[in-house]
């Protein structure tokens, strides 16, 4: 028991380490500087980078309609973006963005699919998308070496230890002679049975890595989206970074977020990265952060506020989700 209750402790103290680093990358920044900059944002820059969001989250239905359909699952682009919108803003205040998987009760409460396998699918959902990111980010922390040569290796060793556990995870039988190492043993006797029963489920209709080809692609295209949005955000400060530059550096500072889950939505690591890697093309630090920080609100805090008000309208939804959570 009182194990429990320090790890449930420490799930609650990891988040606030990225809050203090958010509050100190602010306070040496200075905290009017960066107001300053916030009201130089043009509205119109700001507003468009918002517009950018409807076709990303139309993309973002689509792919993950189309990992549904090779798991045999019957789904409509409407009904998923709808899902990803009222789940998006529990994923922001979760470490991990651990509260996206809410999704998994209302894909079984619509299609009556097993839990396994809808877990199974918002697993693969949220891994390639992760995996994509990860890639485009080794792709420009090799293109930056020059400026910041540390960062390559980290982004190398994570992109090496995702693709294979991915591999590996995606096979039943690799997979299931891992859980038989790693897991079972330390289940007890009485769940062993239901575990493997389980395990078995989560590979029901499982799709072959060849079939993810073209979610890998439009996740590719969802996160290179996302990155014009901040683009846009820094044309209003007419930043002079190349486009495929800015791009990088965008999808790395979030990633880093991935890789170093210690915050709330990712503030704090997020900025910091992005403050670092655009200071070594000499935007000013307050710029940068409200470049990165403008960012997350039309990338995702906006639409994950929208999506909590269309809970509002979903019955059980508020009750569901506290229940989950």
């Amino acid at each position: 028991m009182q194990e429990k209750l320090s790890w449930k402790k420490l799930g609650r103290l990891i988040p606030i380490i990225g809050l203090v680093l958010f509050i100190y990358i602010v306070w040496s920044i200075g905290f009017n500087k960066i107001i300053s900059a916030f009201s130089s944002i043009p509205p119109l820059f700001f507003v468009l980078a918002l517009t950018i969001s409807i076709p990303r989250t139309i993309l973002y239905g689509y792919k993950w309609q189309v990992i549904c359909k090779k798991q045999k699952m019957d789904f409509s682009i409407l009904y998923l973006t709808k899902i990803f919108l009222m789940t998006l803003f529990y994923g922001i205040v979760t470490p991990l963005a651990i509260g996206l998987h809410i999704r998994i009760h209302y894909l079984r409460k619509k299609g009556e699919y097993t839990l396994e396998k809808c877990l199974a699918n918002s697993l693969i959902d949220n891994t390639t998308g992760f995996i994509v990111g990860i890639f485009l980010a080794l792709i420009g922390s090799l293109i930056l070496i020059d400026r910041a040569p540390s960062i390559f290796p980290l982004f190398l060793l994570f992109f090496v230890f995702y693709i294979t556990a991915f591999i590996v995870l995606m096979k039943k039988k690799r997979g299931s002679r891992l859980f038989n190492i790693l897991v079972r043993p330390f289940i007890p006797v009485k769940y062993k049975e239901r575990m493997d029963k389980s395990v078995e489920m989560i590979y029901e209709d499982i799709p072959r890595i060849r079939d993810l080809f073209w979610p890998f692609v439009i996740e590719g295209m969802i996160w290179i989206v996302g990155a014009v949005q901040v683009y846009v955000i820094a044309l209003g400060f007419s930043v002079n970074v190349p486009l495929h530059m800015f791009i990088f550096i965008a999808v790395l500072s979030v990633i880093a977020t991935g890789m170093l889950p210690i915050s709330i939505g990712g503030l704090g690591v997020r900025e910091g990265m992005f403050v670092f890697l655009m200071s070594t093309f000499g935007v000013e630090p307050e710029v940068a952060f409200v470049i990165s920080l403008g960012g997350f609100f039309v990338k995702t805090l906006i639409p994950g506020i929208f999506g909590l008000i269309i809970s509002f309208g979903e019955k059980g939804f508020i009750s569901d989700s506290k229940k989950l959570l």
